[in-house]
């Protein structure tokens, strides 16, 4: 009899348990306002300081407050990267002035901060919440720990503002959104922006959410860009099919807030008069209307990413050009390795031929080179250049040392010499000059137009083929011995 009872109790425990019922979600949410509610069961406590005879928070809802100044912050986090303390103390001050305008700046004020240190959890050092609860699928009692605000830095550490998860949950939990969604939080508050009539922050808002879709338009690119020139290292499963997904889901969420959006856009563009306001909304509407256009074309590179992939697969197989050059890495630099110091230096002549050309160029005409020396260039001042000192030489001008006669004579001395002779050198001619009483300055004009006359194409003797012999030294000029022979000769 008593294994009978022991099995019914057992069972009627077991029914016990099926009954109960999962309803963390539920008890999460009611936790998280449990600030709001000690705040407002608490507010009585602050006395006002001017004595007058009625509590601080005498006609003051703090549970309004407390959403508010969430919501500011929310709208922050949505057009930038937060709102500051003052601003939000500030925003806090005026709501307050509008429920009692009796009191002072200085109560507001104070208000603010009561309101704001709630929210923060000051009177336990500013630490996390925590609260316990039942927790019906394992029997237990757990502890939620949770903030509803954050005072961060941002990249210029200013210190601003932020809701936290559980923050937005404060304000979103009951409408069964999930705070993780963060384009639909973007759009909600994209459209109570714009019904408020704060179009400059709707339109800041609007062109970040267009750049999404950029970025995801931009990051299928480069994937299908990476598999065309480089084939196997992209893989679908690992890196364009999860940004796929991403896209979809993105276009999905788009189109029917967007066409909220525009409405909502259009109705305000019908009820407002102000020119610039209309100026503002117009303005919106275009980037909307831009922020279609893009999701549209995001769109279509999602519908043929599968396409450009399979084609950047299959030219993995297309016919290369073979080459005969041996692999670096695999070949010859664990070959040279291995080699010793010796045989590396017997190879090194071998080696630093073959980095010469196969045809050597030729060096220019000494005609060319000394146009290029004398040659003048214009100096193009620069009047917006008022900085530079530095200072500009004149250009000096070097004058032919030898005149026309002085040329003429020695060319034509040398025609009678070279025809008369069939081979000469140089300083033979040089000597000759000076036995025939040719002064200093056209000795050098001889020298000169022999060395002149060393290319054949520059020659002014075209019967003569000069080549370079030994050196050799003179009163008025030293340098290379040059032997002219006959072409018919040489």
């Amino acid at each position: 009899m008593q294994n009978f009872d022991a099995i019914d109790a057992a069972s009627t425990v077991k029914a016990f348990r099926d009954d109960l019922i999962d309803l963390t979600t539920q008890q999460r949410n009611l936790l998280l306002m449990r600030p709001l509610f000690q705040l407002e069961l608490q507010k009585n406590r602050f006395s006002n300081e001017e004595g007058d005879g009625e509590g601080l928070f005498e006609g003051i809802d703090t549970h309004y407050l407390s959403l508010c100044a969430l919501t500011y912050m929310m709208e922050g986090t949505a057009v930038a990267l937060g709102y500051t303390a003052p601003e939000v103390q500030a925003q806090l001050a005026r709501i307050v002035v509008q429920m009692r305008p009796v009191l002072s700046a200085s109560q507001c004020i104070r208000i603010a901060d009561v309101v704001l240190d709630a929210l923060l959890n000051a009177s336990n050092n500013y630490q996390e919440f925590s609260f316990s609860f039942f927790h019906a699928p394992t029997r237990e009692t757990r502890m939620l720990r949770f903030r509803l605000i954050s005072l961060e830095a941002d990249l210029e550490d200013t210190y601003r503002y932020r809701p936290t998860n559980e923050g937005y949950l404060v304000l979103m939990g009951m409408l069964d959104l999930q705070v993780e969604d963060h384009q639909i939080l973007i759009e909600r508050m994209l459209q109570l922006l714009i019904e408020r009539g704060r179009f400059d922050q709707a339109y800041e808002f609007a062109r970040r959410a267009r750049m999404l879709s950029i970025e995801h338009r931009q990051q299928l690119r480069e994937f299908i860009t990476q598999a065309w020139r480089a084939p196997g290292t992209v893989l679908w499963a690992r890196d364009i099919g999860p940004r796929l997904n991403t896209a979809r889901e993105h276009v999905r969420a788009r189109q029917e807030e967007d066409r909220r959006m525009e409405e909502s856009v259009r109705d305000q563009l019908l009820q407002v008069e102000n020119i610039n306001t209309r100026e503002q909304i117009i303005r919106l509407h275009d980037v909307l209307r831009s922020a279609s256009t893009i999701r549209a074309q995001l769109q279509l590179d999602v519908t043929e990413a599968g396409d450009k992939f399979m084609n950047s697969q299959t030219s993995a197989f297309r016919a290369r050009r073979a080459s005969g050059l041996p692999d670096l890495e695999m070949d010859l630099l664990p070959s040279t390795l291995e080699c010793s110091a010796k045989a590396l230096d017997e190879a090194a002549e071998e080696l630093v031929l073959s980095l010469y050309p196969g045809h050597v160029p030729k060096t220019p005409d000494l005609s060319d080179l000394l146009a290029l020396l004398l040659e003048r260039r214009a100096i193009a001042p620069d009047p917006e250049d008022e900085e530079d000192s530095g200072v500009i030489e004149p250009f000096k001008y070097y004058p032919d040392p030898f005149s026309q006669e002085v040329v003429a004579r020695v060319h034509t001395w040398l025609n009678e010499k070279l025809v008369a002779g069939s081979e000469w050198l140089l300083d033979e001619l040089v000597a000759l000059a000076v036995h025939d009483g040719f002064s200093a300055l056209e000795q050098q004009c001889v020298a000169y137009a022999l060395y002149r006359s060393y290319p054949d194409i520059e020659s002014p003797f075209p019967i003569m083929h000069a080549e370079a012999e030994g050196v050799f030294t003179a009163a008025v000029v030293q340098g290379d011995n040059l032997r002219f022979t006959t072409k018919e000769a040489s």
